[in-house]
């Protein structure tokens, strides 16, 4: 490995994105590029990867990409962790490695997002890595922002379990108003129908009571009526009929003539 210069710092969060760009002479353009992590002095054989000549070569989430045009190598590596920090080597390769550019890379965890993470976990699991149950008291020992997500937490959980309970209720009653309340209407139409009932009824006899009264006196008002009505009686036949008591002969000569006195009780109905 040839001598190079000091290694450039870069410096990424874990999970972003490191691109970087070897330019080379012309006498590099037929050689083939590399990229490798150092070990020391030298490359790790596992790391290394090659490109020539417009060639994009891809391991892992590592790319390299040989552009003789702009006589420039582009490297990008993605999805980066704490585990991939260290030297870097963009080089040339003829029988060894010509450096183009030496990257020292420290990829680094995103305290804001561990802390996110933490609390995500905690409000939609109900668990945390440290702690074994979301309802148990902060202890002592614990930073204090941590105590206060903590009991922000354990105060949601319990408004929510409230309101699940509030609604339940709330539900049950509209239910039990409803079937009542159908029963109401039920009971109501029905006592309205034998009311309407019962009235018709009513006037049914008071026009049947109108019209017997009306026949009584009809009857009352007949003075004769024949009970054995025929067109030509015999002599021998009897004849019925009503007279008043005035009207009555107390020794009729020469006709057989019997009186009898027929009285009507009116019975109550």
């Amino acid at each position: 490995l040839q001598a190079q210069a000091p290694p450039a710092e870069e410096r990424r969060r874990e999970g972003s994105t490191l691109y970087i760009q070897c330019p080379y002479t012309a006498k590099a353009n037929d050689q083939w590029k590399a990229w490798c992590r150092l070990k020391g002095e030298r490359c790790q054989d596992s790391s290394v990867i090659m490109s020539y000549y417009h060639q994009t070569q891809t391991a892992g989430r590592t790319t390299i990409k040989d552009d003789p045009t702009a006589r420039t190598v582009s490297v990008t590596m993605t999805d980066l962790r704490a585990e991939d920090s260290g030297t870097y080597l963009c080089a040339y390769y003829t029988n060894d490695y010509f450096p183009l550019k030496t990257i020292s890379l420290n990829v680094f965890k995103d305290p804001e997002s561990s802390r996110l993470g933490r609390e995500c976990h905690c409000a939609c699991f109900g668990i945390s890595p440290h702690i074994p149950g979301v309802l148990q008291g902060p202890s002592s020992t614990w930073p204090r922002s941590q105590a206060t997500s903590l009991s922000n937490v354990n105060t949601f959980i319990l408004l929510c379990v409230l309101l699940s309970i509030l609604l339940t209720l709330a539900l049950i009653t509209s239910v039990t108003l409803c079937v009542r309340l159908r029963k109401v209407l039920e009971r109501t139409g029905n006592q309205e129908a034998e009311d309407t009932y019962d009235n018709s009824e009513g006037t049914a006899q008071l026009g049947n009571t109108g019209r017997s009264e009306s026949s009584k006196d009809d009857i009352k008002n007949l003075k004769y009526i024949n009970l054995d009505l025929q067109s030509r009686p015999s002599p021998e036949d009897p004849l019925y009929c009503n007279i008043e008591p005035s009207q009555a002969q107390s020794n009729p000569q020469g006709v057989n003539v019997e009186y009898a006195v027929i009285a009507f009780n009116q019975f109550p109905r």
